[in-house]
């Protein structure tokens, strides 16, 4: 292979790399307005497949007309134009279809459409355009097409797992898009070089430029406008910040273009619990009042396993979370630390759920956090999972979960929980769009047991902020869902569509 067909070879493998490098972004990019379930993937991929299509057919039709290296310099130099403007603006262009679209369906796939068509037909031109400048012998074209697609599928799976592996966990997005942006530029100056036939050790060396300004401009991160953030750490789910004011530290995830505290200390009282949601799960001691296990699911700042801990020393606590960067956040800014009997599972909760249930392990208390504000992970919210979760209560165990206390959701949820536990009780505040669902694995507790278990725990939890007797008033046990609301499952389960 000579130094020009090196050169192409080299580029198209570049050009596969930044393919996969967007389009894996693309999905992040809109998952703060539009979520992260299925469908939303399912607009990513079909606009990036729509795209390369065009690109492809473009491509084809263009190369036969005078093709240089020149053009297909061209090519890469417009692909990062086009894509840079794009990325600056875009989360404009999520909020402006966010306002306008309200079912997320639609809203992701026109805001796909806006960010990723014309960058991605662009770079879809590189293939085939790539094949006709290598193809001399018409007899050998397809051992040449094949070449040229090994080297950009190589590309392209490279890309994939270099930006799912690491660079979004190093890097801001914003940061890796400008970098893309300048090494397709590069790569077109390097065709240039080729085109003009300057020193062959000349498009290589513009080859090597070019991948490293996918490094150089990573190096310098942007700094955090607002001036409270005192920590941030990026994971493969999200962006976690501790946010520090005069009052209270705060873990927040980012979601749109503000940040959701997810939980909070209070700086002057570390005791005491900042959220109503964490308040009402103490409904559980009604119906169970000295937990010798529990099991929560979603650690936060670990506020809820921390206090479990002080008011039950004997008890075994597990936790599972699955992004490790929130386990780092919460140990390092919120006190939290494992504290046997009991452990931290940094796994997802389902996978956990199925191997506890293996190994005949049962909890009294179970409390299902895994909420951000605006995303329960869908497969969390099946009746196969809370079928799964009922496995792991011991007889006259009790399940919490913090959820939803409005939207069209709420009545397919309620059905979801009704399908498995029968009964449920909600427990609800009216300052927050929060609830939290209670089912007991076994018969309710008779008035007067859940009294005496009021006055068992009011003193003792008024240091932490928590009125028992107001949790009490706030259990509501009527069926106030739409009867008919069709059950969530593992086979149907758009649940954060609902939502919306």
């Amino acid at each position: 292979m000579n130094s020009r067909n090196a050169l192409i070879a080299c580029l198209a493998f570049i050009g596969g790399f930044v393919i996969m490098s967007i389009e894996l972004l693309g999905g992040r990019l809109l998952a703060p307005w539009f979520g992260s379930s299925i469908y939303v993937w399912g607009s990513v991929i079909s606009v990036f497949m729509l795209a390369l299509a065009l690109g492809y057919y473009i491509g084809g039709r263009w190369s036969v007309h005078n093709p240089s290296l020149a053009r297909f310099g061209c090519v890469f130099i417009v692909g990062g134009i086009i894509l840079l403007p794009l990325m600056l603006s875009a989360e404009t262009v999520m909020e402006a279809v966010f306002e306008q679209v309200s079912d997320p369906r639609y809203g992701s796939l026109l805001a796909a459409s806006i960010l990723f068509i014309a960058p991605t037909l662009t770079l879809g031109i590189i293939s085939p355009y790539s094949v006709r400048l290598l193809v001399e012998d018409s007899d050998r074209a397809g051992e040449v097409a094949g070449r040229l697609y090994f080297f950009s599928t190589l590309g392209s799976a490279i890309g994939t797992l270099a930006t799912s592996f690491y660079f979004v966990l190093w890097f801001e997005m914003q940061t890796i898009f400008i970098s893309l942006c300048l090494t397709l530029v590069a790569c077109g100056c390097a065709a240039f070089i080729g085109h003009r036939k300057w020193p062959v050790t000349l498009a290589p060396g513009a080859v090597t430029a070019a991948l490293a300004l996918v490094i150089l401009p990573l190096l310098t991160l942007p700094a955090d406008a607002a001036g409270r953030v005192i920590h941030k750490e990026r994971s493969l789910y999200r962006t976690v910040m501790v946010v520090q004011d005069s009052k209270r530290l705060c873990m927040q995830f980012s979601v749109r273009r503000e940040q959701r505290n997810q939980s909070c200390k209070d700086r002057r009282d570390a005791r005491r619990l900042v959220f109503d949601y964490a308040k009402l799960v103490f409904a559980g001691f009604l119906a169970t009042p000295e937990p010798k296990s529990i099991l929560v699911v979603g650690l936060g700042g670990g506020t809820l396993p921390v206090t479990f801990r002080e008011l039950l020393p004997k008890a075994r606590i597990d936790v599972v979370e699955i992004d490790p960067a929130v386990v780092s956040v919460a140990e390092q800014f919120f006190d939290y630390a494992i504290s046997p009997p009991g452990d931290l599972h940094v796994q997802d909760a389902r996978i956990f759920g199925k191997r506890a249930a293996k190994g005949d392990i049962r909890y009294d208390l179970i409390v299902l956090d895994a909420f951000n504000g605006d995303y329960i992970p869908e497969h969390l919210m099946t009746r196969e999972y809370l079928q799964e979760t009922q496995k792991l209560l011991s007889p006259g165990g009790v399940l919490l979960a913090n959820t939803f206390s409005i939207s069209k959701l709420y009545h397919h949820e309620s059905a979801t929980y009704a399908s498995v536990f029968g009964k449920l009780i909600n427990v609800t505040t009216p300052s927050s769009a929060n609830r939290v669902i209670m089912a007991i694995n076994g018969p309710t507790p008779s008035e007067e047991a859940i009294d005496n278990n009021v006055a068992r725990w009011q003193k003792t939890l008024e240091k932490y902020g928590v009125d028992m007797a107001k949790v009490r008033s706030q259990m509501d046990d009527s069926r106030d869902w739409d009867q008919d609301a069709r059950v969530l499952t593992d086979q149907y389960s758009p649940a954060n569509l609902l939502q919306n």
